[in-house]
């Protein structure tokens, strides 16, 4: 009990004498308010350190987030231009291939034309055959010639009634439809079968039998109306070259075609 009495009165005397001091030594206050000053700021800045760290980690984050969100939709809008572009290429392949029909369309006399579109293409056969969207129901026959930009390049071969087999000229069996084709010579006609197509010239290769005649390069050649075929002057292309045939029965000619064969959409039929 009496030290605890002591210890109290230690306490107030200390307390009494500091305070004395402090007020009768201003640089001493001084001394200690800087002191406590520069041990507080320390005391806050370790402190601090931590949130300021884990503020910066946090904003830091968010602007990744933002970036990341940047480039996802720059990246989407990339997509659609390619996306758009290629449609646009499309479209505008396709109004070409159309006008370039309707021009065909529209200088031949024929009774019986229609625009029909691939549906089916038989990797096997891809330059051999196609299938188009229109049959019977439609008005094909099986004697129609089938067109693309520029002039023929097949025949109708079977009819169902809302499809159609097209047969391309350059099908390695087309000597068997026994097509004959038309050559404009000088002030005449001059017939000839087509009897195949060359993969490595890109030419048809017609026979003309009988003697032979005069035939200039670059004649032009279409189809004749001769035979179960009946529409004529429909162009085919133009002659490259004339030669004897290898049996000596006539002469080989070669014709280059006017028509772009790697058709991709849409065809012209044209019959009676």
């Amino acid at each position: 009990m009496a030290l605890h009495r002591f210890l109290k009165i230690v306490s107030f005397l200390f307390v009494l004498v500091s305070s004395a001091l402090l007020f009768l030594f201003p640089s001493i206050r001084k001394t200690i308010v800087s002191k406590s000053a520069d041990v507080l700021a320390v005391v806050d800045r370790a402190v601090s350190l931590p949130f300021v760290k884990v503020e910066s980690k946090a904003n830091d984050l968010k602007n990744l987030a933002h970036v990341y969100n940047e480039n996802a939709s720059l990246k989407s809008s990339l997509y659609q231009n390619d996306v758009d572009r290629s449609k646009l290429d499309r479209l505008s392949a396709e109004n070409k291939e159309l006008k370039n029909l309707l021009n065909i369309k529209d200088t031949t006399s024929s009774s019986k034309q229609l625009i029909g579109e691939i549906v089916d293409r038989n990797y096997s056969s891809w330059d051999q055959e196609f299938v188009i969207d229109k049959g019977s129901s439609d008005g094909v026959s099986d004697s129609m010639f089938v067109l693309a930009s520029g002039g023929v390049i097949g025949i109708v071969e079977t009819v169902e009634s809302h499809s159609s087999n097209v047969k391309l000229l350059v099908g390695n069996d087309i000597a068997s439809q026994h097509l004959t084709l038309k050559i404009d010579g000088q002030g005449q006609s001059i017939f000839a079968l087509l009897s195949g197509f060359d993969d490595k010239t890109g030419e048809f290769r017609l026979l003309q039998i009988g003697e032979p005649v005069d035939i200039k390069k670059g004649s032009l050649v279409s189809t004749s109306g001769l035979g179960n075929y009946k529409s004529s002057d429909l162009p085919v292309g133009t002659v490259t070259s004339v030669k004897k045939s290898s049996d000596q029965l006539g002469q080989e000619i070669r014709v280059k075609p006017k028509a772009n064969l790697d058709v991709e959409r849409y065809v012209l039929l044209i019959g009676e």
